[in-house]
């Protein structure tokens, strides 16, 4: 009996989309899962380019419906807007979720372990998907975009992964003999493997869309990624570099109405999300909108809420409110379109040019350039109404506060923020519960540790 070593529950979604019977399994670890005696291995699906790109293509599904990058409460758009300072969890709430509000995460949380299967599901297609293209005989000039995007997806997800998870395992390979045995990589080393994925990426990657929606990611998508990564890594030099690469391309406009930037035809998107069907909206339109009190959903913080500068658009424009004269709740309004409509008039953005100037700012900061970073924060506070920046400001604290007001609930980043930072003990010790060594990464699923042990020792505090 064959086994492979990842979770094939998604796998055999992808390749039951191509036509190929597949035995749907049950949610069992990512490293011991029985392979069905009659399963192919996957050659038919990349001998066509049509099934080559459904099957690219049915990993940014899974994502948008179940993974990292999903608008629902399990994505991180929401557990790490509740981990911070950004949102107010409600008691109403399932425990597996509130527990993000509190600090008190178990080992058996379904949403982080959601986070764990679901990255390596969509990695090993991902992988699966590198193997074949490597040596395919198809001749089609769509080849080297579908490549270049197997290997972009594998970059960003091991990129989130290490950034929840801390070390963990950068799977590059199908073989289940060789995945069954994985041990953890150091951080070095995995964001050393994802920025070589993502270069390789950009690499093979097209530099313009392959058409209006923006919702399959070109080579711009891939030096995105990467200007973060650099950010993260400290490489000022190379952040700043790339994230001008993509402001220079002219593909994408920051100087838009804000109520605008959410649209689905937004020139602000560098890459966002296909509803499933249309005349869907996004799902962070619909966990996020709160229409009446009580309510069992999530609302901004009072202190994100008075966090705004005065005079901040931002403010007017992304956040609702709600009162029924004695309570109000504030609320994310960034999507506006809380259930479906005639057309789609919302996607969900992954990227944003926005971030490309703040990320652009905050490495020239480090390297000195005062009066560039200034230039770049001043082009988000114009167009948030606010006044140019004085030279004699605390430029540090200004791009901080500019990222949160800019990019919060979006993907965990004011999260990343206050740890990148080192200010996450300082700004929520006192407003979370159970803040602790454990706060600052998630477990690893028990089931993970319990199937291979090399993956051991958990993370402190579990």
């Amino acid at each position: 009996m064959k086994y492979i070593h990842i979770n094939i529950q998604r796998l055999g979604h992808i390749f039951l989309t191509l036509g190929m019977v597949f035995s749907i399994l049950g949610c069992e670890p990512f490293l011991d899962v029985e392979l069905p005696p009659n399963q192919q291995t996957g050659e038919g699906v990349f001998n066509e380019i049509r099934t080559i790109e459904a099957a690219i293509g049915d990993i940014y599904a899974h994502q948008r419906e179940q993974g990292f990058l999903t608008g629902k409460g399990a994505g991180l758009g929401v557990a790490l807007s509740l981990y911070s300072d950004e949102m107010m969890g409600t008691e109403s709430e399932a425990s597996d979720v509130s527990s993000f509000y509190t600090h008190t995460i178990r080992t058996d949380n379904n949403v982080v372990s959601g986070f764990w299967h679901t990255s390596y599901q969509d990695i090993y297609a991902a992988n699966a998907a590198i193997e074949r293209l490597e040596k395919t005989s198809i001749e089609d000039d769509r080849v080297g975009q579908l490549l270049g995007e197997a290997y972009f997806i594998r970059g960003l997800l091991h990129l989130y992964l290490s950034q929840v998870f801390g070390e963990i395992p950068y799977i590059r390979s199908t073989d289940y003999q060789r995945n069954g045995h994985v041990s953890r990589n150091s951080i070095e080393d995995v964001m050393g493997l994802v920025i070589q994925d993502l270069v390789t990426a950009s690499g093979y990657m097209e530099h313009d869309y392959q058409d209006g929606t923006r919702t399959r990611p070109n080579a711009l998508a891939a030096q995105f990624a990467l200007a973060r990564v650099y950010l993260y890594d400290e490489q000022w030099e190379l952040a700043r570099k790339t994230a001008k690469i993509v402001i220079d391309s002219e593909l994408y406009e920051l100087n838009i109405p804000l109520g605008e930037v959410f649209k689905k035809e937004s020139p602000n998107t560098v890459w966002q999300f296909l509803p499933a069907e249309d005349g869907y909206n996004t799902y962070e339109g619909q966990y996020f909108i709160v229409r009446s009190i009580p309510t069992s959903s999530p609302s901004l913080s009072t202190g994100f809420y008075h966090g705004f500068e005065d005079g901040d658009n931002r403010r007017e424009t992304w956040v609702g409110s709600i009162s029924d004269g004695m309570d109000t709740i504030h609320f994310p309004y960034k999507y506006r379109e809380y259930t479906s409509t005639d057309t789609s008039l919302e996607y969900s953005k992954v990227f944003r040019i926005a971030e490309m100037y703040l990320v652009r700012a905050e490495a020239k900061w480090h390297l000195n350039d005062d009066l560039g970073a200034r230039e770049d924060l001043n082009l988000i506070r114009e167009r948030a109404g606010l006044s140019p920046m004085g030279p004699g400001e605390d430029l540090g604290g200004v791009i901080l506060r500019e990222r949160r007001s800019e990019l919060f609930t979006e993907f965990g980043h004011r999260w990343f923020d206050l740890k990148r930072w080192d200010m996450a003990s300082t700004v929520l010790s006192s407003l979370k519960p159970g803040w602790g060594e454990s706060s600052y990464l998630f477990p690893i699923p028990e089931t993970e540790l319990n199937a291979n042990p090399n993956l051991l020792p958990q993370n402190k505090g579990y």
